[in-house]
């Protein structure tokens, strides 16, 4: 390229990239310019114009709109001028898409961007990220063709995003994406795996280990603000090492209606945990892999099954099934109506709340009747609890309209029909060995006293009103597991507890993450099994009571409030709580609080002896900008904690 051609790119580039906002838009046209006249330069200009879009906080790009949908058509403008296509105008549809290795399609990386209206309607894209993005107003992807990846992981779309006949080569990937207006995919083609499940970037454990960037680089990235109606920000993380596809945190979010009626999906369609809360249609679509759809919302009218499908598993909402092979024709199978559960017939799906509620009658009947179709009915009945509730809750129920009075009514039915079932009683038949998967739902003076469940996954789950588990056992049956408040071995995907909650009596095998969860009314929880537990107990001593049943209280709230590990275990052994006499010239100024076990050694004189010792090396490696003041500071409030603990 001419030394003239490169300095004009250079002049243009680092004016975009300045501080000046009145030269940015004439900066972006001279770089369009330069693209277009010498076509070498495109990549090297879109690279150029994600950077300043990329460049914007929420706050700068509400003051520069016009600017960024100027950025942004400029990308459009370049990824529509392909060799195979020159200048394809806006919302004509392309032919068919490259394959993964072409290098005339456009690599755009637009990671949390915040993007005003952008129209990629007709647009060729390599491999493109958009990853955490935050979609402001409309977008349009009417007829694109991605040849590599498609990046859209917890992207959030506030208006409609339309994605009509685009054509996917490769992983097209919506992981904990948020849609919060209407979502079109029909005739969309999925040539790789169509995810729409968990949100979090898969490490290896080798990547981790060997490549910490990568994972330093996933958790510096700002997600779009969790500001869902109902939902404190459960925390999902951004970064995992998972071995299974059903792992993890939140699927995609369908605020409203969804369709990817005609849409084709070669391989994996995969929509675990994701919730719809409106209309999902999939009516015509084509399924070639594996399948996880299992969510009451969707419609498969007409939808079938390529023979490509073989033997892989699929997993169809209860009232669907496959229909037997060579029913179909051009070598497909139908999706149809299962008559084997009737008399369900999708009635949760139906519009009328009074059909709902007849539905969550008829399913209670069903399970009744055929055990063998019990935790299907279970699974049925969470996934709808799991769809998001589109106004706020509130204890007035005068403040509600007749459809939302109609949504809450059905949601406690719901609750209702899961507690009845695994709860022991001569009335009705017991529902044994069930396993609740309500992750992510918003439920509502939920009420699971006395139940007895295999399992009960409340990851991300927003509890309002009062709460209870009183009495509740999980991890009974042959399938036992326990029950999970956040993701299994991090603080991600807490719980949060609206309202009052009961523990008390409770049996929580293998309980997970409980101490992680939010609680809005610390002082109206009773034995979560939190460190909330073990503050109180410790607080309660001050008072009267028997040394050896306030230690006893004390081993189990640890324990509980944590794990019986071996560290935890030992650790429980050798303290207790107990009195020491005062210094020699005053023995009668005995205190109490938690001392060594069978010594008359208080664990915060311990704590206060640590203050005169300097920073221990393990200490100083892990954390080398600890000063000696800082580290001071650490100690000497852990001697006045324990110190506040004590009974003079």
């Amino acid at each position: 390229m001419r030394p003239d051609v490169s300095e004009a790119f250079r002049h243009a580039a680092g004016r975009l990239a300045g501080p000046d906002p009145d030269v940015h838009l004439p900066a972006l046209r001279e770089l369009e310019a330069l693209a277009r006249k010498h076509p070498a330069r495109r990549l090297a200009v879109a690279d150029v114009v994600c950077r300043y879009l990329r460049g914007f906080t929420a706050q700068a790009a509400d003051d520069c709109v016009g600017v960024r949908v100027e950025a942004a058509a400029v990308l459009a403008v370049l990824a529509r001028r392909h060799p195979a296509t020159g200048d394809v105008p806006a919302g004509v549809t392309a032919g068919a898409g490259c394959g993964t290795g072409c290098g005339e399609c456009l690599d755009i990386d637009l990671t949390g961007a915040v993007l005003p209206d952008v129209d990629f309607s007709g647009c060729r894209f390599g491999r493109a990220r958009f990853v955490d993005a935050h979609f402001r107003d409309g977008c349009v992807f009417d007829g694109a063709r991605f040849a590599g990846e498609a990046l859209f992981q917890r992207a959030v779309f506030e208006k409609e995003a339309c994605f009509p006949g685009v054509r996917f080569g490769d992983a097209a990937e919506f992981g904990r994406a948020r849609f919060r207006a209407c979502a079109d995919f029909s005739g969309a083609c999925f040539q790789d795996v169509a995810w729409f499940g968990r949100g979090e970037d898969e490490l290896a454990g080798d990547e981790l280990l060997e490549n910490g960037s990568a994972w330093e680089g996933a958790e510096a990235r700002r997600p779009v603000a969790w500001d869902e109606p109902n939902e404190d920000d459960p925390h999902w993380p951004l970064a995992v090492d998972y071995e299974t596809w059903e792992e993890g945190g939140d699927g995609a979010r369908f605020n409203d209606r969804v369709s990817f009626a005609d849409a084709r999906f070669a391989r994996a369609a995969w929509f675990w945990k994701a919730r719809f809360g409106g209309q999902a249609l999939f009516q015509r679509a084509v399924f070639g892999g594996r399948v996880h759809l299992t969510q009451p919302a969707a419609d498969l009218t007409g939808a079938r099954l390529s023979d490509a499908n073989g033997a892989e598993r699929q997993d169809w909402p209860l009232g669907w099934t496959a229909a037997t092979p060579g029913a179909g024709r051009e070598g497909h199978r139908r999706l149809v109506p299962d008559v084997s559960v009737a008399p369900y017939h999708r009635q949760l799906a139906d519009p009328d709340p009074e059909v709902r509620l007849d539905g969550l009658r008829v399913l209670g009947e069903l399970g009744d009747s055929r055990p063998d179709l019990r935790q299907r009915v279970i699974d049925t009945v969470c996934a709808y609890l799991r769809t998001p509730l589109a106004f706020e809750v509130t204890a007035d129920i005068f403040a509600l309209t007749p459809s939302q009075f109609a949504d809450v009514r059905m949601r406690r039915a719901a609750q209702r029909l899961l507690a009845d079932r695994t709860r022991p009683s001569a009335d009705r038949p017991f529902w044994e060995d069930m396993r609740l998967r309500l992750s992510g739902a918003t439920l509502i003076d939920f009420d699971v006293s006395g139940c007895r469940l295999a399992h009960g996954d409340f990851t991300g789950t927003q509890f309002h009103g009062s709460t209870t588990f009183a009495d509740a056992s999980f991890g009974t049956g042959a399938s036992g597991s326990g029950v999970v408040f956040c993701l299994e071995g991090s603080r991600g995907g807490r719980a949060s507890f609206h309202g009052r909650a009961d523990f008390s009596g409770a049996s929580l095998f293998w309980c997970e993450g409980l101490r992680h969860c939010l609680f809005h009314t610390d002082d109206a929880v009773r034995a979560t099994g939190t460190g909330q537990d073990l503050i109180r107990m410790l607080l309660g001593a001050r008072g009267t009571g028997a040394s050896t049943d306030i230690t006893t209280g004390f081993r189990n709230a640890l324990l509980t409030a944590s794990s019986e590990s071996p560290d935890n275990l030992a650790c429980a052994e050798h303290l207790e709580y107990g009195s020491v006499p005062g210094p020699s010239y005053a023995p009668e100024r005995e205190r109490s609080g938690l001392r060594i076990t069978g010594t008359g050694i208080l664990v915060s004189d311990v704590a206060c002896r640590m203050e005169d010792i300097p920073v221990p090396a393990s200490v100083a490696e892990d954390y080398p900008e600890l000063s000696p003041g800082q580290w001071s500071a650490v100690t000497r409030v852990v001697t006045l904690l324990l110190g506040a603990l004590e009974t003079p």
